[in-house]
């Protein structure tokens, strides 16, 4: 086969592929969008609602181990008609239950901090990590679908005998330019080397 010469054995087939690409399109650009919104909505979380519930938490379980501390003191202080101390393990099992949940709420509230100081960074790399693709769903797929859909109308015109215009055709919008397409070293074909239809 010529250079000059393409072998197209259905102009259908390119339409069921502009369409599939249009569905790809729109699927990709909703699950872009989808990411993106997700990813948002997990840093605004950590960076807003944990750090504030850690830190209520915190307040919360101190005033209660400080509750347990007092209980704990008014019990060992009051002296039973026998003179005989009162025992006082449920009041230390309660200060140490308080205050090992103080401390699991401090650890998680550090965590919180250190995650919330970390997930803008992660947040850029994955921003970053998918531009290339967001370029590729908002420029390169809507120049390919309206490329695709100028070569079906071309092709069917010249199927009707109607020979399309190709400079025209090339110089569209978002049609690759006629001199990226010659090999190194072609020079301008002269009217005598230009292909016929």
């Amino acid at each position: 086969m010529e250079p000059t010469q393409a072998n197209v054995l259905s102009i259908d087939v390119l339409q069921r592929f502009r369409v599939a690409l249009i569905r790809c399109q729109e699927e990709l650009s909703l699950a872009l969008a989808e990411a993106d919104s997700e990813v948002d909505r997990a840093v605004a979380w950590v960076e807003r609602d944990r750090i504030l519930h850690w830190r209520q938490r915190v307040q919360r379980l101190s005033e209660e181990v400080n509750d347990a501390r007092s209980a704990l003191f008014r019990k060992q202080t009051v002296t039973s008609s026998k003179d005989s101390k009162p025992s006082v393990v449920d009041e230390k099992k309660a200060l140490e239950r308080a205050k090992a949940m103080l401390e699991d709420a401090e650890r998680r509230g550090q965590r919180s901090r250190s995650w919330a100081s970390a997930l803008p960074r992660d947040q850029s790399l994955y921003k970053g990590g998918v531009a290339a693709l967001a370029t590729i769903v908002d420029r390169d797929l809507p120049a390919a679908i309206q490329a695709l859909e100028r070569m079906s109308i071309a092709l069917e015109r010249y199927g009707r005998d109607q020979a399309p215009d190709l400079e025209k055709l090339l110089d569209q919008p978002g049609a690759t330019d006629a001199a990226s397409m010659r090999r190194g070293g072609d020079a301008d074909p002269t009217p005598s080397q230009e292909p016929q239809p």
